[in-house]
Order: structure tokens, then C-alpha cells, then sequence
């Protein structure tokens, strides 16, 4: 196995994308105790690597706002680092470029349809087969490392904050007389409206675990108009009273948060990898995402979805209209009786100790 001193990883991604490559960061820790470690990120994800003990240094880039003088300096710092291993996981062009001013000895990435001759010759000093259609994106970006002689280990996704934010979330908690493993976190937006499920969904099952299981529901949501609007639809329709917290929270405070929490009820989103992060059950509804590639990464989580031969299309709702059938004729009741089920199997246990069950498909 060679030996590196200083390796760059590039995930210019979303959050949650970003949040699943968090294991990379430990493989390879394991692999290279003394290795420095560094991320490049885009602006407004790098919340999901800061505090992080492994670490070492934290680069951010934001295409639409950088000034070119910014630009300049962050090229500057990519050569001056001197990396020996640069590791691209975004698959873009940018990733593709900065990989190749990095000027490092090796420069891995995954090969693409069309991949242009600049980069097959240029940025990348070897492309590696893309893995399986049908691996989880955490086994993805982890299949690079194997390449490098790493393999057999699949670490746990990880997030971490600081002491300051862990008092504000402990101050929510008794100002709200919140106790640990007594409530639920429900985050119904995602950053696509195609994932999202129905208001009356959401409150029939927040409705169901304040009076059935004794459990308060919390909702959070993004500061975003469609995320106010989804919550107040919902509390509109709940004959409980669950915790409106949409807006008011950080991504270092929601993590801190749903580390307390009995369980995460949503849908695919950064959040619900978020709540795998820090060691809480998800109960996740898919539809037109694969599960194989997204559901929440380790053991003891649920994932429900609709058993239809078009699931999953990939698409941004059915025929254009930004609306997925398969996740709005989802009703409460088949989502009700699968989330009992498996609440009743952690019942008075630990439930990141169960293996992960087979996702729940409904005709």
C-alpha cells in the first residue's frame, strides 16, 4: 500500500452529500494515522465538517459569489499545499479542475460517459470504474480508497459541534421540558418538493405518537417559505400539539438535537443522513430516489416505500409535474402500521443494534 503524507478530498455536493463522505475521512485516518487531511467544499456545507476531530484543514468555495480574487487565492492555496493524493468524489468539471491545479503525484477520480480528454489526460493521474448502479453512495466514495489498497472497512457516517452549541440545544430542551429519548424529530420539507409526502400524512403520524406512544413530536424544517408553509399545514391538521421549530434551528443544532431524540421520521433528506450521523434511528419514506443509494447508512433504520415497477425513476415528479405519486398516494395507514412494527421491535432496547431491515415496499 503507498504511502501518503497529505491528501486532499473534493465534494463539491449538497449536505447530505457531503455528510456521506464523512467515513472516507476515518478509512483514512485508519489507513495513514499521521496523514493531514483536507476538504474542499462548497459554501454552505461545510457545517457538516467543521469541529470535526480528524480534520485537518477545511477549504470553501462558492462558484456564484467568489470574487476573483478569491478565486485566485483559493487556486494559490490548492498548489501551495503541495498534496501528494487528491481525491475527487463530485464528478464535475470544477472538482475535475481544481484535482488538476492541485498539482498532486496522484490524482483519482471516477470515469464518466464522455469524460473529456482533458481531464481523462490532464486533471487525473488515474480513473477508476464506476461501482455498481446499485451501491449505497457511501460504499461509492469509499470504492476510491479501495483502489489505493484500503478495503474491508465500512466506518460509521460522523458530525460533531461544539461546546457552545451543545448548551444552546441543552437550554432548548429544558426551556420546551424536552427529556432525552422522549421525543421524535419530524422533518417533513426536503431540498426537492418530488420527495415530499402530504400534510395529512404527517399529522396523522404525529397525531398517532403524541397520544398512542406518549412521544412529543418535534418539526423542523430549513428557514424557507415552503418549509413554513408545509409546517403550518400540518399543525393545522394535528389534534396534538407537536413543537414548531421550523427555521429556528442551525445544522450544528438540529444534529445536536436529533442526537437526543427517541427516533427521525421524514424523508430522504440531508437531515434523515443526519440523524444516522449521530447515532438515532430514521424512519425514512423513498420514492423516486433509490433507497439502495441513499437510505440511512448503519444498522437499526427504517426505509418505507411504495412497491412499484417505476420506482425508482429518478425523476423530478410524475410527467413534469413535480409531484410523486408514489410518495403522495403513500397513505398514513400503510405507514402507520409498518412504523409500530418497528418501533415495537426496539421497544425498551436499543435499536442501532438491530440489523437494518429490508425496506417495506407497498402495492
Amino acid at each position: 500500500m503507498p504511502n501518503f503524507e497529505n491528501i486532499l478530498v473534493i465534494k463539491l455536493k449538497q449536505l447530505g452529500d457531503v455528510l456521506l463522505s464523512t467515513p472516507v475521512l476515518t478509512a483514512l485516518k485508519e489507513a495513514w494515522p499521521g496523514v493531514r487531511v483536507t476538504y474542499l467544499v462548497g459554501r454552505g456545507t461545510e457545517e457538516m465538517l467543521t469541529d470535526h476531530p480528524l480534520l485537518d484543514g477545511l477549504m470553501v468555495v462558492d462558484r456564484c459569489r467568489d470574487t476573483w480574487s478569491q478565486t485566485v487565492t483559493l487556486l494559490r492555496r490548492l498548489r501551495q499545499a503541495r498534496f501528494d493524493l487528491v481525491l475527487e468524489m463530485s464528478g464535475g468539471d470544477r472538482g475535475a479542475f481544481y484535482t488538476w491545479v492541485s498539482g498532486a503525484r496522484d490524482r483519482l477520480g471516477f470515469q464518466k460517459l464522455r469524460q473529456p480528454l482533458w481531464q481523462r489526460r490532464g486533471s487525473f493521474t488515474r480513473l477508476l470504474p464506476r461501482p455498481p448502479v446499485t451501491a449505497h453512495t457511501v460504499e461509492h466514495n469509499l470504492a476510491m480508497l479501495a483502489a489505493l489498497g484500503v478495503a474491508g472497512r465500512q466506518p460509521p457516517l460522523s458530525f460533531f459541534w461544539n461546546d457552545a452549541v451543545h448548551r444552546r440545544v441543552q437550554d432548548l430542551l429544558r426551556r420546551h421540558r424536552l427529556q432525552p429519548q422522549s421525543f421524535v424529530v419530524m422533518h417533513p420539507g426536503a431540498g426537492w418538493s418530488f420527495k415530499s409526502w402530504t400534510p395529512e400524512g404527517y399529522a396523522r403520524v404525529a397525531t398517532a405518537l403524541e397520544q398512542d406512544r406518549g412521544l412529543r413530536v418535534v418539526l423542523t424544517g430549513a428557514p424557507l417559505e415552503r418549509e413554513e408553509r408545509l409546517a403550518a399545514a400540518i399543525l393545522e391538521k394535528c389534534r396534538g400539539g407537536p413543537l414548531n421549530l421550523v427555521g429556528h434551528l442551525t445544522v450544528k443544532e438540529l444534529g445536536a438535537l436529533m442526537a437526543q431524540a427517541r427516533f427521525f421520521f421524514g424523508v430522504d433528506s440531508a437531515p434523515m443522513h443526519l440523524a444516522a450521523a449521530v447515532g438515532t434511528p430514521a424512519a425514512a419514506l423513498f420514492g423516486p430516489t433509490g433507497d439502495f443509494n441513499w437510505r440511512p447508512w448503519g444498522r437499526g433504520h427504517l426505509v418505507i416505500r411504495k412497491d412499484w415497477d417505476c420506482i425508482p425513476c429518478g425523476r423530478d415528479g410524475c410527467e413534469g409535474t413535480k409531484v410523486s405519486r408514489c410518495l403522495t398516494e403513500l397513505t398514513p395507514a400503510e405507514v402507520l402500521e409498518r412504523l409500530q412494527r418497528w418501533m415495537n421491535q426496539f421497544q425498551g432496547g436499543d435499536p442501532m443494534s438491530l440489523a437494518p431491515p429490508e425496506p417495506l415496499t407497498l402495492p
